[in-house]
């Protein structure tokens, strides 16, 4: 009996160890995942500035989710980057005037947000593992102002999905910004598992406090 006790305690050992290994791994936070979505996306639109033309540009994006502003800084970034000259941001009437010359870039964000999704035990009681998946989708448009005619129109997309341990989900996520910290679902198998691990922990605790009580 002392052997399977032994070898009991021996196993939560060693899962816990290789819980520890795996938590020591290095991870992006929840906040990076997304932004990194958003550059593959960005890196995809195909909006060089025409050659010979004014690279003035402006962009004109309608509402967007809560991560709008990072899309914002990462395209400007890119544009400025490819050679643009980026105006500052206006109402939409006077971004559709023609008047000024230059080049509107619109914008429609379709969806742009991170979720977890299957969840998973590498072993029966301990090792969850959940998959993170950011999402990206864009509609845009490049227009010529100075005669209304549409340079590019296309969908830029992108996903990115890894897995991560459940126990490293509240270093990862980041409160400040909602869509960087969405909710995982505890199913109850989990539950019941969980309650099984503390169980097994007490129970073979209490095990070896007596056996010791009645070895001496």
């Amino acid at each position: 009996m002392r052997k399977l006790v032994a070898m009991c305690l021996s196993t939560l050992v060693l899962l816990g160890l290789q819980s520890v290994s795996l938590a020591d791994e290095a991870y992006l936070t929840n906040l990076e995942l997304v932004e990194q979505a958003v550059r593959t996306a960005v890196d995809s639109m195909d909006v060089a500035p025409p050659e010979g033309g004014n690279p003035y540009l402006r962009i004109r994006a309608g509402s967007g989710p809560d991560a709008a502003w990072l899309l914002d800084n990462v395209l400007k970034e890119r544009l400025l980057e490819m050679g643009w000259s980026v105006g500052a941001a206006k109402e939409e009437s006077a971004a559709d005037s023609s008047s000024e010359g230059g080049y509107l870039l619109k914008l429609k964000v379709i969806d742009l947000e991170m979720v977890y999704g299957r969840s998973w035990r590498r072993f029966v009681l301990v090792g969850k593992m959940v998959e993170r998946i950011a999402r990206v989708s864009i509609f845009y448009e490049l227009v010529d102002r100075s005669n209304e005619r549409i340079l590019a129109s296309s969908h830029a997309r992108s996903e990115i999905r890894d897995r991560v341990p459940a126990s490293m989900l509240p270093l990862l996520s980041d409160s400040d910004y909602g869509f960087a910290s969405p909710e995982v679902e505890k199913g109850q198998w989990d539950r019941y598992l969980e309650g099984g691990l503390v169980i097994a922990i007490i129970g073979v605790l209490i095990y070896l406090f007596y056996s010791n009580k009645t070895a001496t």
